[in-house]
């Protein structure tokens, strides 16, 4: 089962891969007449969202699969689930909004909106530096052993 499932995925990633090369060719061959044309760049366009619903899909299904598959998995995952969220409700509890009412309008935003950004951002710092320390006590360690 996971050979035909693997085979399916190679012949449509070739496919896709595929398109990709003819319509990179038509423009590359065409040059600005194909820009201009907005056949070849719709098309090209249509294959790119394809793509994109294909890898969404499968970044959606294969972790239920997953789960599915190993019950005793979901309690982690519920646990690293839960810990972002802790971590997001932190984030937004620090944020704040450092512009006034007259930036605010300019910006054409809400306090709640420059708060949320501000949330957003935190979290982003957050888990980066988190992924770049596990690297490193992750290299650190590989030395030592």
């Amino acid at each position: 089962m996971d050979k035909i499932i693997l085979n399916i995925f190679k012949a449509i990633s070739l496919i896709l891969i595929a398109l990709a090369v003819i319509f990179q060719s038509i423009v590359l061959y065409q040059g600005d007449n194909a820009v201009a044309s907005t056949s070849v760049i719709d098309n090209y366009i249509t294959a790119s969202f394809v793509a994109l619903a294909f890898a969404a899909f499968l970044a959606i299904i294969f972790p239920i699969i997953f789960i599915g598959q190993n019950p005793k998995n979901a309690i982690k995952i519920a646990i690293v689930l839960a810990g972002f969220v802790i971590i997001g409700f932190i984030c937004y509890s620090i944020a704040g909004n450092s512009f006034n009412n007259i930036r605010l309008e300019e910006l054409k935003t809400t306090a709640n909106i420059s708060k949320m950004v501000g949330a957003g951002l935190y979290f982003t710092y957050f888990i980066g530096g988190s992924a770049v320390l596990a690297v490193i006590v992750s290299g650190l360690s590989g030395l030592f052993k």
